[in-house]
């Protein structure tokens, strides 16, 4: 990987280890009315991921499911009772031992292992029926390497999420990272097809809030 890349990855790594226990809040129900409001407002979207994908494994019957920036493994805990186990990796190791705990406190460290590895020199030596990216290229300046690495590992189907680039609240998160040192990227349509042209044998985009969702077939 080239220098640039790791300073990406340590970037972000830093970032979401100071923030952990905010951003996993996130899904949490014992919040004040301002933060629900803001929340709503702005992060509205990581909560409709969340439905989204679990609509999606619903549909099927899952062996094992990879999922590529996991956090605080809140698409494990959902996805966990219907799939046959869950890995999880992310740059970040505070979310890595909050995703470990919360498995546990759930009564589902059986089904759910978690790993704080960089997901393109890491060998799971294994093939996966779905394949997850939710909320990572967000933080990835070239994400082909890591869609082609997805379609690679993956059996069954891929899910990449895309930040849109023409969003009413891009100029607001473009400050709140940057100002964090914290990089962030955003796409459009055209570019999330180009990407899934390259990887993905058939596809297909929707829209959802500020994203878009990339979903393939191998």
């Amino acid at each position: 990987m080239k220098s640039s890349q790791l300073r990406e990855g340590d970037q972000v790594a830093r970032y979401f280890d100071e923030n952990a226990r905010s951003f996993d809040s996130i899904y949490g129900t014992d919040k004040s009315t301002l933060r629900r409001w803001r929340d709503r407002l702005t992060r509205g979207t990581v909560l409709q991921r969340l439905e989204f994908v679990n609509d999606l494994a619903s549909r099927n019957r899952l062996g094992p499911v990879l999922d590529v920036g996991c956090g605080g493994g809140r698409f494990a805990l959902r996805l966990a009772p219907r799939v046959s186990k869950i890995v999880g990796i992310d740059f970040a190791p505070e979310m890595i031992a909050l995703a470990q705990r919360m498995a546990a406190e759930a009564g589902l460290g059986d089904k759910c292992t978690f790993h704080a590895v960089d997901f393109l020199t890491w060998d799971p030596g294994e093939t996966f029926d779905m394949a997850l990216a939710i909320g990572v290229v967000d933080y990835v300046s070239d994400p082909q390497p890591l869609l082609a690495k997805l379609a690679s590992v993956s059996g069954g189907s891929v899910v990449v999420s895309f930040p849109r680039r023409w969003h009413a609240l891009v100029p607001l998160r473009w400050a709140r990272l940057r100002a964090n040192r914290c990089p962030v990227f955003f796409y459009d349509r055209r570019q999330v097809e180009g990407l899934g042209r390259a990887s993905l044998e058939r596809y297909r985009i929707e829209k959802l809030g500020r994203d878009y969702m990339l979903v393939g077939n191998l």
